[in-house]
């Protein structure tokens, strides 16, 4: 999670916005040719930074809060590190 939102929506808002960049890019007088090659490359390189980022293990500190979800039949419980 990368401010508090899933990897897949952050990948996904990056690449609409570069997506619109590249059609705005496009419909300039006179168009800018950009190659597929290159824009998939960007993609590409722009989510493999945000998988090393997001896929790091989560860290506990002492008294942060922890939601604990027990088995069914069980009440969840919010704990408190120490």
């Amino acid at each position: 999670m990368i401010l508090g939102r899933p990897t897949n929506l952050i990948i996904a808002a990056f690449q609409a916005v570069f997506g619109a960049v590249v059609i705005i890019l496009a419909n300039l007088q006179p168009p800018i040719e950009i190659a597929s090659a290159v824009v998939g490359a960007v993609v590409l390189a722009f989510s493999a930074v945000i998988f090393l980022i997001a896929n790091q293990t989560p860290t506990v500190n002492s008294g942060d809060q922890v939601k604990v979800i027990t088995p069914e039949g069980e009440p969840n419980k919010t704990v408190r590190v120490s």
